[in-house]
């Protein structure tokens, strides 16, 4: 354990050690195949990262288990990837689990954690073979039950209760702070609290108590909240035991948060991990053997994703030079909303038939920005984006873009999605998504019924 809790950060990626999964001949083929902008996968680093989240905690003295939030990137592929690794999918939605169980994964794999918490919902969840469900409200925990007798079947809920922790974070988006929507206090007046829907699951014929689901924050490079956090949940678990002797935690989901690099170091997996390890086995030497779960979503697809897009226009402002590409914000909303740094580069020229290439000149004071009518719809730039040699029929690849970007993919302008390409593992591209059109969303947004 860290006892100073200081962040250890990995050596700054450079242009050097970007995931350039695929050469510039072969984008330039596939971007003859499939236009620009287009969206490139990489089958490899999704095993790979799984396998790295994973490793990063072997030093806990119990079965571990990662589960992957699909909500960073449904793509059918990338879900299946991750079923070849044996993951867990940590669900959030009906239309998730459609996606699930369109892609074939088995249920017992499944976390599935409501917000609305509806009793209809809970029904076709548990219809479907879904166990293991994470509560964060009284009324949730009410409504499971209601489903849960109404299904039948003999299968009793695996109940798990989130907790809202109430610690700091540092973090790009944080998720404990008091009065959250997400969790419920350790403690509390009201039946929305942890410590009575915990005394009402230890009575409860139609629900079986599990343990217990935090989640702190997403990009988090101070790890010092996972101690604070675990240190409160030492304390409370040691409560319910005075006051229940029955009282058993079997699965205890730390969450995510893991970070991945855009602009800044970030700490690696292991580094993460060996914060809060020994508190997490002392956990489990004081109060019982349990299966730990660690949750992500960002850290598992980011860096497995490349965004190329063209160079479509360039313009001298003074002593700038405004590269446009044909890419924007509805198709990258981060940008926007998180003025995520996404890395970026001019894609290498494919040298000629003698070998040659032509050298382009310089220019500083770059600027990046999309196709949209809005001001905001331009690119920050990574501390290792290299935009040096941008001209118009140029391609600009934007990396680590496999979280919360296709899943963001919106019409905005009447734009259409972007296709999807995935470099399996035995190196051969293929359409993985096939881009919309015009049509597409002519239809979709109701104009066949006019």
């Amino acid at each position: 354990m860290v006892e100073n809790s200081q962040i250890q950060l990995v050596e700054k990626p450079t242009a050097i050690n970007l995931n350039r999964f695929v050469k510039p001949i072969d984008i330039n083929k596939l971007v003859a195949q499939y236009g620009t902008p287009l969206y490139l996968v990489d089958e490899d680093t999704l095993h790979a990262k799984a396998k790295e989240l994973h490793k990063a905690y072997s030093k806990f003295k119990g079965q571990i288990k990662v589960a992957y939030s699909i909500k960073a990137n449904f793509t059918p592929a990338v879900v299946k990837a991750f079923m070849k690794d044996g993951m867990a999918f940590d669900l959030t939605s009906l239309g998730e689990l459609y996606f699930i169980k369109q892609c074939k994964a088995d249920p017992e794999n499944v976390i599935y954690t409501s917000v609305t918490e509806e009793a209809e919902e809970y029904a076709e969840v548990l219809q479907s073979g879904v166990r293991r469900v994470v509560v964060s409200s009284f009324n949730g925990m009410t409504n499971l039950a209601k489903a849960a007798s109404k299904v039948g079947g003999g299968a009793v809920p695996l109940t798990m209760i989130r907790v809202n922790p109430e610690v700091g974070v540092k973090a790009e988006v944080r998720a404990s702070y008091r009065n959250s929507k997400f969790g419920v206090p350790l403690n509390g007046g009201t039946i929305d609290s942890a410590a009575k829907m915990v005394k009402h699951l230890m009575g409860s014929d139609l629900l079986k108590f599990e343990g217990f689901h935090f989640h702190l924050g997403s990009q988090i490079t101070d790890f010092s909240c996972y101690t604070h956090a675990l240190d409160k949940m030492d304390a409370f678990i040691t409560k319910m035991k005075k006051e229940n002797s029955a009282f058993q935690v079997n699965t205890f989901d730390i969450g995510g948060g893991t970070p991945i690099f855009y602009n800044d170091p970030v700490p690696t997996p292991a580094q993460m991990a060996e914060n809060h390890i020994s508190k997490l086995n002392q956990l489990a030497e004081t109060h019982g053997t349990f299966t730990l779960m660690i949750e992500s979503g960002r850290f598992l697809v980011a860096e497995s994703s490349i965004l190329v897009s063209r160079i479509v226009n360039t313009k001298e402002y003074n002593e700038h030079k405004i590269v446009i590409v044909d890419a924007g914000y509805h198709i990258l909303l981060d940008a926007a909303l998180l003025k995520q740094e996404y890395p970026q580069e001019v894609v290498p020229v494919v040298p000629d038939s003698k070998g040659k290439t032509t050298a382009l000149a310089t220019v500083k004071n770059i600027h990046l920005a999309g196709r949209l009518c809005d001001t905001y719809d331009v690119f920050p730039l990574s501390k290792v984006s290299d935009l040096s040699e941008s001209e118009v029929g140029r391609y600009v690849s934007f990396y680590n873009v496999g979280a919360y970007s296709v899943v963001f993919n919106m019409p905005f302008h009447c734009q259409t999605k972007p296709p999807i390409v995935m470099k399996d593992s035995d190196g051969k591209f293929r359409l993985v998504r096939k881009g919309t059109t015009y049509d597409h969303l002519f239809r979709e947004e109701g104009g066949e019924l006019e």
